[in-house]
């Protein structure tokens, strides 16, 4: 089973991915973290070089390279066996990163629209051999409200990333739910402990050893359920 944490940066995406890994290990279900998005760009050869990557190159081609980055990503996990009683959690699925794609791109996010439904076809093609799942950390200015106070605590917050983030939540919530992936939405603004217990209930993990991604998992935290 592949499950995607999505949300903006700052939103808990990685705790709570620690936190499930653990709960899931413990609970007698293989869990494993997938290698991080930026492996799969071909210009970034560690972690610390993405922000100045980023600030030297054109957003269109930042977005572009997101997009192209996440569709190897998913095409690698074609490859799993869905016979494996294991959990694959990712951080950064495909809305996070086509909302931060088109959050780069600012004015131009047109440019690179056809590579959303290359995205999307990877996305068909990969449910159609794994069961899948997305959970995403709040959305919108909600989401941006908790995730600052995070994110300034921990780094500098300059202008010109504070607008990238404004821009990624409007996008995360203008999208709402990728199509084909049955979507958790959890409060942000609580604990990791608790959102991680809410994913496990949610599960109902001999779903998991079933093949189906589709019996309570898709079940939002707040009641809503948008799709697109």
């Amino acid at each position: 089973m592949i499950i995607f944490v999505d949300g903006i940066d700052g939103s808990g995406k990685t705790t709570l991915i620690r936190h499930l890994a653990t709960a899931l290990n413990r609970s007698g279900t293989e869990a494993a973290v997938s290698s991080p998005l930026w492996r799969y760009l071909p210009t970034i050869a560690a972690p610390e070089q993405f922000a100045s990557w980023v600030v030297s190159t054109p957003g269109v081609e930042v977005a572009e390279a997101l997009i192209l980055a996440m569709i190897d990503r998913l095409d690698d996990f074609r490859s799993l066996s869905v016979a494996q009683d294991r959990v694959h959690l990712v951080d950064r699925g495909p809305k996070t990163v086509y909302a931060s794609a088109r959050a780069h791109a600012h004015e131009r996010r047109t440019a690179f629209e056809p590579l959303r439904e290359h995205l999307a076809a990877s996305v068909r093609a990969l449910a159609d051999v794994q069961p899948c799942m997305a959970i995403e950390l709040g959305e919108g200015k909600e989401a941006l409200q908790v995730a600052l106070p995070r994110l300034t605590s921990s780094q500098t917050v300059t202008p010109g990333y504070l607008g990238y983030l404004q821009a990624f939540a409007r996008e995360m919530h203008a999208f709402g739910d990728w199509p084909g992936l049955p979507t958790q939405r959890l409060d942000v603004s609580i604990s990791a402990e608790s959102n991680c217990a809410a994913v496990i209930e949610s599960l109902r993990l001999p779903t998991i050893r079933n093949g189906r991604a589709d019996v309570g998992a898709a079940v939002p935290a707040n009641g809503r359920d948008r799709q697109t």
